[in-house]
């Protein structure tokens, strides 16, 4: 019967989430997240825009690295707003 009422229990619990009253707490650890998530934009971006596809992979590094040069240089322009200012 406890299993039952667990199990009940995790699938009201489920049914019941609502992502944007109740967000997942990925606070620890999203910048991690940032790198998959530039390179998936950098590979479909590039994937779309050259005409030879054995560019792609170089390219599309090229372009994850400078987002995430340009992510980090805009987090300490903003972090130096709110602290010095």
């Amino acid at each position: 019967m406890m299993i039952h009422c667990t199990i009940a229990c995790a699938a009201t619990r489920v049914l019941a989430y609502m992502p944007f009253l109740e967000p997942l707490d990925v606070d620890r650890y999203w910048p991690v997240l940032i790198l998959p998530l530039a390179l998936a934009i950098s590979v479909v971006y590039k994937t779309i825009r050259l005409t030879d596809l054995s560019q792609v992979p170089r390219q599309a590094a090229i372009m994850a690295a400078q987002i995430i040069m340009f992510m980090m240089l805009a987090a300490v322009g903003l972090w130096a707003m709110t602290e010095l200012v």
